[in-house]
């Protein structure tokens, strides 16, 4: 059984998790763990860092395609699914306006902010899928 949240909206989240899983899986492959400012910089410019930037700019670019409504969406899934702090008694089209409001009580910045805030979860489409689940959303 599925609540019924997000119809018409399901393309974005699987699109969102596919890219954010390639951005993930490229830069697991790299075996690349950080460094120094110069070595990070240094490994930007080889093949497996180039690989990596691309995957980024792949998710960023669509994430900036969308809406400001989309991404405040996408931002509460998230951290729906980051945080798993919600009230399992409610439904689950409660839980989403709940987790929404506070997040809109909090305030939004800008689309430009929001969305990087997105960017900057390494695990987003393990945030995306655990929110989903909790929202009992199918995609």
């Amino acid at each position: 059984m599925t609540s019924g949240l997000f119809i018409g909206k399901e393309k974005i989240f699987r699109d969102v998790i596919g890219l954010a899983e390639d951005w993930m899986l490229v830069r697991e492959r790299s075996g690349f763990d950080g460094g120094t400012l110069q070595e990070i910089h240094e490994f930007s410019k080889t093949p497996e860092g180039q690989k990596i930037e691309a995957a980024e700019k792949a998710l960023s670019n669509y994430l900036f395609s969308l809406s400001f409504d989309d991404v405040k969406m996408i931002q509460t899934v998230m951290y729906l699914g980051r945080d798993q702090d919600y009230n399992n008694s409610l439904t689950a089209v409660e839980i989403y306006n709940d987790f929404l409001g506070d997040l809109d009580r909090h305030g939004w910045e800008s689309k430009e902010t929001e969305t990087n805030q997105i960017l900057e979860k390494g695990p987003l489409a393990r945030y995306l899928k655990s929110g989903l689940k909790i929202l009992d959303v199918q995609i």
